[in-house]
This record gives structure tokens, C-alpha cells and sequence, in this order.
């Protein structure tokens, strides 16, 4: 019964247009930078090469809200159509419908991602392109419970979007601060993820930690997130 309902749920994934929007969206965004970043360095005369860190940060917060965002709404539609409470009796659990998806999240987040880097035309080195994916395709899943927790129709959803997503302005804030300050936006699970991202792409600048400690505290600090407000999660799903 669980392999139908994992093979179910593929072909839908494959056929479902709002799978091929989440790859393209990002390609479009990639692209945008890949030939709007030389025009306006050209247009203006200003190089943008010290801030290119700050570019690719922006590019992959954009896509794992995008992504995260869908799969809300996704939740949402089928919280619309009682499809969880039947789920919630069936043989196949509630943690096997909602882990399957959140994986598939995971997934399309992290080739959107690496997508998005290689198109950009920015060089990111390799070991933080695969690294940083991993780190931030986690927060995908983290936004799509975040907004069915706090909404119960799409309205409500994507008000819970625009207002839980102004707090990604914090993480690209902190990567204009090298000295203690920057811990002052340690709050915004996304910030130890750029911040490891700032110190990948400029080696020949001083920062506070190093990018494996970085990068270990904003995977620690996103996977720990995600357990808290799965339990809030799955109770506001059932109720």
C-alpha cells in the first residue's frame, strides 16, 4: 500500500505544472542575474564583485521561499479538501504523506538551487554550492508548515506569507557585518547558512567563525526548527 502511494504521488509530482513553475521560476531568477548583474556594471561603472556573496544568498533565499511557499499552499488545497483527514485514516499514515512530500521539497529545492548558482554565472566553489543547498533546502519545509500553522484557507496563507517572509531581509542584512554585530540577526535560521556562504565565497576577509562552524550551526538550527513545529504542525492539521 506504501510503495502505490509513493508511486501515486510521483507520477502526480510529474504531471503537476506547479513542479515544472518550481524549476523554472528559479532559472528565470538565475538568469536575471547572470546578464542583469554585467549591464548594470557596465551601465553604472560600479563593480559588484564585493557583493556577489550577498547576490547568490538573495537568489537562493528567493528560491527556497518560492519553493516552501508552494508547498504551503499545496497543504493548504488539500487541508481544503479534507484529503488529510481521510489520509489520517487510511493505511497510509500521516507522517508517510507529509514526509514524502517534504522530501520531494527537499529535493526539487536543492536542484533548484544548484541550478540557480550554476546559471547565475557568479563562481561559488563546489563544496559550498552542494553544501549551502543542503542547508537551505531545509528551510523549504520549515516555511510550509510555518505558514499552515498560523493560516486555515489560502488567504490567510498568503498574508502569513508576506509577513513571515519579511524576516528574510535579516540574513541578507548580516552579510554587510563581519564583526559581532552580525550575531544580532543569529535568530533568522537562515543566517548562519549565508553567513558560511559569505566566508566560502571571500577567504581574504576576517569573520567570526570559520564556514564548517558556520554551516554546522545553521544545519543544527534548521533541522532542530523543523522537529519543534512539525509536532505544532501536524496538531493544527488534525484538529
Amino acid at each position: 500500500m506504501r510503495q502505490s502511494y509513493i508511486k501515486y504521488e510521483l507520477k502526480k509530482w510529474i504531471r503537476d505544472p506547479m513542479v515544472g513553475f518550481l524549476l523554472i521560476y528559479p532559472i528565470i531568477l538565475a538568469l536575471v542575474v547572470r546578464f542583469g548583474v554585467p549591464f548594470a556594471e557596465n551601465k553604472f561603472g560600479f563593480p559588484l564583485a564585493p557583493y556577489y556573496h550577498i547576490i547568490i544568498g538573495a537568489l537562493l533565499l528567493f528560491v527556497t521561499i518560492l519553493t516552501g511557499t508552494v508547498i504551503a499552499f499545496s497543504i493548504l488545497d488539500d487541508r481544503d479538501n479534507k484529503i488529510l483527514y481521510a489520509i489520517d485514516v487510511s493505511p497510509v499514515s500521516f507522517n508517510t504523506f507529509i514526509g514524502l512530500r517534504f522530501i520531494m521539497c527537499f529535493v526539487l529545492t536543492y536542484i533548484s538551487s544548484v541550478l540557480a548558482i550554476l546559471i547565475s554565472g557568479i563562481e561559488v566553489p563546489l563544496y559550498a554550492m552542494l553544501l549551502i543547498s543542503i542547508s537551505i533546502s531545509l528551510f523549504a519545509s520549515l516555511s510550509a508548515m510555518f505558514i499552515n500553522c498560523f493560516s486555515n484557507n489560502k488567504i490567510e496563507g498568503f498574508a502569513v506569507m508576506k509577513g513571515g517572509g519579511s524576516i528574510l531581509i535579516f540574513p541578507i542584512v548580516a552579510m554587510f557585518f563581519t564583526d559581532k554585530k552580525e550575531f544580532f540577526f543569529g535568530f533568522e535560521p537562515n543566517f548562519w547558512t549565508v553567513k558560511a556562504l559569505s566566508v566560502a565565497m571571500q577567504p581574504n576577509m576576517n569573520f567570526n567563525l570559520t564556514f564548517g562552524t558556520y554551516y554546522i550551526a545553521g544545519l543544527l538550527f534548521v533541522t532542530a526548527l523543523n522537529f519543534l513545529i512539525y509536532k505544532t504542525f501536524k496538531r493544527k492539521i488534525l484538529a
